[in-house]
């Protein structure tokens, strides 16, 4: 990453913006479903008034708010200094607004239904000319242009409320809004925080390579082939109680049959299950195992402890593209119904067992 850093710096001017050190927390008076915050010492910057889309539950930099007003209803984007921008704008998916993620935030333009990106300060810093754009992560954002909508419910009264997009040309994009890569390929297969610049394409098959326009490669970890790699050469020839600190998270969730889920330090854990865990790991390595990798978000519904918080944006959403939970799954059934289920989440410091599902009848 200090190569990308480095490198951005010197060309195209990344600019890292400053943290905000004051956060307010989201607030709601008796009887009452208005939204307002607070800060960390309880007193009220902002009294309750929001509804519907203002989903932040912290208020750091930018958020998306919705108020009523005498003639309807209104919605915009609030900066910490009290700016309102993109009046009608908001960038709404899965009947959600958008969430600031690292000072950053999307917004789609009414009129031509294209989607661009406000910084902290409510500046335009991407305009709305693309069909779709991913939310900021490390500086870089995935954009979408010239792709033709395809609805999913064409039945459904109220319009096109799911969606697919068709054709179109992929870019990497800087948050200064310079094109870095042309056919850029995402599709949530990349680790975006992963990024170095190279002169030569990588032969590394857990990465993979883009040819920017700078005549240099730009080059990300597949996610789920370098999680591959990490279980092959790292978790499994090393799969002992004594190295369990060094894959277990600080708690493990379990499925209990007759309680359901149960949640236990890490000590606890490994004295209650390590064997059996051991055992169901080690079927990976039998040949003819079927098992598979997928990548998901964290559960807000499971992992609700104080040390999950840094996993989930402002508005409670699982920060899938730094934090990936990598499940391993292995089938003891041709159908599927008989599967071990393995959570490892991406941490700062490496992979880390935070869940399993185990069948009692495994053999």
């Amino acid at each position: 990453m200090k190569t990308f850093l480095t490198y951005l710096i010197g060309l195209i001017g990344v600019v890292v913006y400053p943290q905000n050190p004051e956060v307010w927390i989201a607030f709601k008076k008796k009887d009452s479903q208005l939204i307002g915050f607070k800060d960390s010492k309880g007193q009220i910057k902002i009294e309750p008034k929001f509804m519907g889309f203002t989903i932040a539950k912290k208020f750091e930099d930018i958020i998306a708010v919705m108020e009523e007003k005498e003639t309807g209803y209104k919605t915009y984007y609030l900066t910490k200094t009290g700016e309102k921008v993109g009046k009608d704008s908001l960038f709404i998916y899965d009947n959600r607004a958008d969430c600031e993620h690292e000072g950053y935030i999307r917004f789609r333009d009414k009129k031509t239904d294209k989607v661009g990106l406000f910084n902290k300060d409510g500046n335009v810093v991407i305009p709305a000319v693309y069909d779709a754009l991913s939310r900021a992560h490390d500086g870089l954002v995935w954009g979408l242009m010239g792709a033709q909508k395809k609805c999913l419910d064409e039945h459904n009264k109220h319009g096109c409320e799911h969606f697919s997009w068709e054709g179109g040309e992929e870019f990497l994009i800087t948050t200064q809004n310079k094109i870095a890569v042309v056919g850029f390929k995402h599709a949530g297969k990349l680790d975006m925080y992963s990024m170095t610049v190279e002169s030569e394409a990588t032969t590394d098959t857990t990465k993979k390579s883009y040819k920017g326009l700078n005549g240099k490669y730009y080059t990300f970890l597949d996610v789920e082939r370098n999680f591959n790699r990490w279980m092959k050469n790292k978790l499994l020839p090393h799969l002992r109680a004594s190295k369990a600190a060094g894959f277990m998270h600080d708690s493990i969730t379990s499925w209990n049959e007759t309680i359901g889920w149960v949640t236990e330090p890490r000590k606890e854990f490994g004295s209650n299950h390590f064997k059996e865990l051991k055992k169901s790991l080690f079927q990976v390595k039998k040949r003819g195992m079927d098992f598979f990798v997928t990548r998901n978000g964290l559960n807000p519904f499971i992992y609700d402890s104080p040390g999950f918080e840094k996993y989930f944006t402002n508005c409670g959403e699982a920060r899938i593209e730094k934090y990936p939970v990598m499940t391993l799954v292995l089938n003891h059934s041709k159908d599927g119904a008989r599967q071990d289920h393995f959570e490892f989440l991406k941490t700062d410091n490496g992979y880390r067992l935070i869940g399993m599902s185990l069948q009692n009848d495994m053999e």
